[in-house]
């Protein structure tokens, strides 16, 4: 640097400093300069270790006063171009190009002007090893910030590590920008000492999502199972591509649930209706019904569209994750395409409809019945919801129809014909743990709101979706500590109240206890008695009707209501254990408990049981053959592991028998295909096709605008049961005043 332009630089440095506030600003100014850190103020000579450390001195120095910092030129030596000078200046130093004024292109408006032709500024110069103050102005003809204000300056807004770490963690958790700067602010002592915004927050979160997403969004997911797998061989997974290799379908479950099937998947429940990512592919939750009587998962899946063909290769995909073991009762949402895909695949399930679904549709359907009489909602509910028997359903059925003329109503009979399937006194001989609705589906989705929204990639999703599962299993290990060590109150005197407290658990006791309770209250007249067998007509004390139908056979012990509790939740009723008071049975009957109920119901719980499952059967895809070999090979590392001499024996059967596989071809393209709908659509999962040799593509991007109104998608029935749009202008159907005709303007 020139010695004669460092001298002119000194008499700079001499002028006493002149700083301007607003007029309302200084007496804020005057306070809050007395909590602000004292940092010297710069000359000319002052040392530094390295171009960093002026900055950072320098970026101090300037929220101590007020104002903005940024790096500006450069300079090199012409010989080796090595950098000998470097310069720091306001952040209102210069003016905005005019090329950037007159942009003729611009679609939004110009960003406001903040550079003012600021002249502030210092230049550092390398003297030996170290960096020196060579030039320092420190005039500045702009309004500086309070010290409060800083936080709001582009160059002290910088965050720190264990900031990043807060946001890191507190964004996985699905909090939003505005709750994190509430956290942050409260970590620092408030918002004036804070040196970030809201915007900075979201930014950051942004560009670290856009960064984890550059290898692409499903690529990403297919990591993560094959991650999964390779940790877990229990974990199973299956994807489904179009012609151009897109995902389309995608199935996964973890080993704690294909576990957990075996020990309650007598009844399932599934509900494609829930949107939860980006793509607005419908989240569909496998569902049943713990030892405690909490929502547990089967599976999931996302699914591209809800044709029969997709939930076909679904419901094949899922029964072959479980070991190719159907479920005795399956519940979804009335869809002709769910129905033929259950149909097709689980012939011998017996399959409900969930009622909730359609009850839901009468006031809408029925509009004119309910506004016309009161009484109406009642009585249908009853006819519904009171009735134990199908006679009785269908005598009461008959009389809500004759009595408000809906004869011919071509949905009634539609929802009359399949009555089987959704009308309780129908159900009530199937066990379905009493589940009549698809509520479990839809808690899960609840459930799963809280860790993902309508914006949530696949990648990310199945990411949150592996937390929230781990919640539900820990839920579950808490049920299950309480119900070990600690015990229920009593609140009778009968023996058979103290055995069940030792059996169940502690929600299936208290539900048994309830029970017990009121059958107290009831009082059981002798009807009829057949051989060992009596006929019991029970009823309340105070109350003639209803009147139950318990039949007793006391060599057996066997008993049988008409209400069918028993059947269909796998606890005795109230009705029969108001025969057991009165014929003084003590104990319960080894056959009215139910294994799945009780403490004891996940015993067997472990990896024997499959392995032993795997191997008995005999294995029709890749995906079995992969957890098989897995397995078998996880018992021979630890034999091999005994000795020197079983190592080596191990060592060489295995070159052997690699040497052996090398010699077999197989065609891998054609059994990683698959025909959906006539397309050559790819199957992936679980080694059918070779891992390293696939790369998925992203789903189409459903861009919706605002925030979509529900994140349950209608079903097709749904749809079509829709109400089609009357004109308050010419009173006719299939428009509205908006598009009438007689309201547009002639041409």
């Amino acid at each position: 640097m020139d010695d004669t332009l460092v001298q002119d630089l000194i008499e700079i440095n001499e002028v006493e400093e002149d700083c301007e506030f607003a007029e309302e600003d200084a007496i804020e100014y005057a306070i809050e300069q007395s909590r602000v850190e004292t940092v010297p103020k710069p000359y000319i000579g002052m040392e530094f270790e390295s171009p960093d450390d002026a900055q950072q001195y320098y970026n101090k120095y300037a929220r101590s006063k007020g104002f903005g910092t940024r790096k500006n030129r450069i300079f090199r030596s012409r010989t080796n171009n090595v950098m000998i000078a470097r310069e720091f200046v306001c952040s209102k130093e210069g003016l905005r190009a005019k090329k950037y004024l007159k942009k003729e292109d611009r679609v939004h408006a110009a960003p406001d002007e903040i550079r003012e032709g600021c002249k502030a500024m210092i230049l550092i110069s390398k003297k030996e090893e170290k960096w020196i103050i060579s030039r320092y102005r420190d005039e500045h003809n702009h309004v500086l910030a309070s010290p409060k204000s800083t936080q709001f300056i582009r160059s002290h807004r910088v965050k720190t590590k264990v900031q990043k770490d807060l946001m890191d963690v507190l964004g996985e958790s699905g909090i939003r920008p505005s709750k994190i700067i509430s956290v942050l602010s409260h970590e620092c002592g408030g918002l004036g000492n804070l040196n970030m915004t809201e915007r900075d927050v979201f930014n950051y979160l942004s560009r670290k999502r856009q960064k984890q997403l550059e290898k692409g969004d499903a690529q990403i997911m297919l990591d993560y199972f094959h991650d999964c797998q390779s940790k877990n061989p229990g974990f199973f997974y299956a994807i489904q591509t179009d012609i151009d290799g897109c995902l389309a379908n995608c199935f996964w479950v973890d080993a704690r649930s294909r576990m957990a099937y075996k020990h309650f998947g007598d009844v399932v429940a599934f509900d494609p209706t829930y949107l939860t990512n980006k793509y607005r592919m419908p989240f569909v939750p496998f569902a049943g019904v713990n030892h405690h009587y909490q929502s547990i998962l089967f599976g999931c899946a996302l699914l591209w569209d809800e044709t029969e063909e997709t939930f076909i290769w679904l419901l094949k995909t899922w029964l072959k994750a479980m070991y190719g073991c159907p479920p005795t009762t399956i519940i979804t949402d009335q869809d002709t395409a769910i129905t033929n895909a259950v149909v097709k695949v689980l012939p011998k399930t017996t399959h409900h409809f969930c009622m909730w679904h359609i009850e839901k549709k009468f006031p809408e359907i029925l509009s004119h019945v309910y506004h016309q009489n009161a009484d109406f909602k009642k009585e249908f509910s009853s006819c519904i919801h009171n009735t134990l028997t199908p006679d009785e359903f269908e005598d009461s059925w008959m009389r809500v129809i004759q009595t408000y003329n809906l004869q011919g109503n071509s949905w009634l009979e539609k929802i009359y014909s399949i009555r089987e399937k959704w009308v309780p006194a129908f159900l009530r001989n199937t066990f379905c743990a009493g589940m009549s609705t698809t509520q479990r589906s839809e808690s899960l989705n609840k459930f799963f709101k809280d860790y993902v929204n309508a914006n949530t990639s696949v990648s990310k999703f199945v990411l949150k979706f592996e937390e929230a599962l781990n919640d539900r299993y820990n839920k579950e290990r808490e049920k299950n500590f309480k119900t070990i060590n600690s015990k229920p109150i009593l609140k009778t005197l009968y023996p058979m109240e103290a055995e069940a407290s030792c059996i169940y658990t502690r929600k299936l006791f208290r539900m048994f206890q309830d029970e017990l309770i009121h059958a107290q209250k009831y009082v059981a007249d002798r009807a009829d008695v057949t051989g060992g067998v009596k006929v019991y007509k029970v009823h309340e004390f105070s109350r003639e009707k209803p009147i139950y139908t318990v039949t007793f056979n006391i060599s057996l012990n066997d008993v049988v209501c008409n209400c069918h509790k028993f059947e269909y939740m796998a606890i005795l009723c109230r009705h029969v254990l108001a025969i057991f008071i009165k014929k003084k049975v003590l104990s319960l009957p080894s056959q009215y408990i139910l294994c799945r109920w009780t403490k004891d119901a996940k015993k067997n719980d472990n990896l024997d049981i499959i392995q032993n499952e795997i191997a008995d059967k005999v294995c029709e895809s890749s995906t079995l053959w992969f957890s098989s070999i897995m397995l078998h090979s996880l018992r021979l590392s630890e034999k091999a592991s005994r000795s020197k001499k079983h190592y080596d024996l191990v060592v060489n059967s295995i070159k052997s028998l690699c040497d052996e596989l090398d010699n077999l071809t197989i065609d891998l393209v054609d059994e990683g295909k698959k025909s959906t709908s006539g397309d050559d659509s790819k199957m992936v999962g679980n080694g059918v096709v070779l891992y390293n040799d696939i790369i998925l593509k992203d789903p189409i991007h459903v861009i919706t605008k605002g925030r979509p109104p529900s994140l349950r998608k209608k079903s097709s029935v749904e749809k079509n049961n829709k109400k089609s749009k009357t004109c308050s202008s010419c009173n006719r159907k299939g428009h509205t005043k908006r598009t009438c005709e007689r309201r547009q303007p002639p041409k």
